[in-house]
């Protein structure tokens, strides 16, 4: 398996680790489930998700007959979402390792929520980001942007479908959503083969894919960081840096 920054330089596991917890996003190629799940092994533990084949992993192919789960389990499109992202503790890591391709199109969309933060903190509407709120039947509204009580570390949910809206909750907050709603419109798109993908921080980067033909198939795994790990600081979020060097690019 090889580990990548987004522009192509190779890392050992020590540096993707860091790579991933620093910048919120490392690549993948030639690798196998086994393999990714090995190096997530000795640093995270599987989350849990309904639909898992095992602990942390679940198929994402086509099914014949929809169970309700949206548009997940079809061909079609799926706009930029977090995963989980109703949850009060969404996974902190989500991986998508692509074991069959699609006849046509499919192409993995991924944007870096630290850009909102930062055009928000650049334009003085981050003061409005508590209004600004994911609102889920039968679940607690949560803050589409969050940060600490420091506000050294934030983090990024957000999902538009039937699981959950954003919402300005005042009129201030309106020209914050807007800001968010126009950056969805120019992700990265990527192309993956067999045996590539990616493994990004959940709370930091959004994911979607566009509609394609065929029976696509891709193994996604759901991790949280250990306590005991030296990047668990990434369970409560990410932190604003400067550097943007070897970012991914649209």
């Amino acid at each position: 398996m090889r580990l990548l920054t987004p522009m192509g330089r190779q890392l050992t596991a020590v540096e993707a680790r860091r790579w991933l917890a620093v910048h919120g996003i490392v690549l993948v190629a030639e690798a196998t489930v086994a393999e990714l799940t090995s190096f997530l092994g000795d640093w995270t533990v599987p989350y849990s998700h309904p639909h898992e084949s095992s602990p942390g992993i679940t198929v994402i192919q086509p099914l014949a007959v929809s169970d309700g789960n949206g548009n997940g389990f079809t061909r079609r499109s799926l706009p930029l979402h977090t995963d989980r992202a109703h949850s009060p503790a969404p996974p902190t890591i989500v991986g998508c390792l692509y074991t069959q391709p699609s006849s046509k199109g499919g192409e993995s969309l991924l944007l870096d929520g630290a850009e909102i933060v930062r055009a928000a903190e650049r334009s003085t509407l981050v003061s409005e980001a508590r209004h600004v709120v994911l609102r889920s039947r039968g679940r607690p509204w949560l803050p589409v942007i969050s940060s600490s009580t420091d506000s050294k570390r934030y983090r990024i949910r957000y999902r538009s479908d039937q699981m959950a809206q954003p919402h300005a909750a005042t009129v201030g907050a309106q020209p914050l959503l807007t800001m968010m709603q126009g950056a969805l419109t120019t992700p990265a798109v990527h192309l993956f083969e067999e045996g590539q993908g990616y493994l990004i921080h959940n709370q930091r980067f959004l994911h979607g894919r566009r509609t394609f033909t065929g029976n696509r198939e891709a193994i996604r795994i759901m991790a949280v960081v250990m306590g005991s790990s030296a990047h668990s600081h990434m369970n409560t979020g990410f932190e604003l840096t400067n550097d943007r060097s070897d970012q991914l690019q649209g």
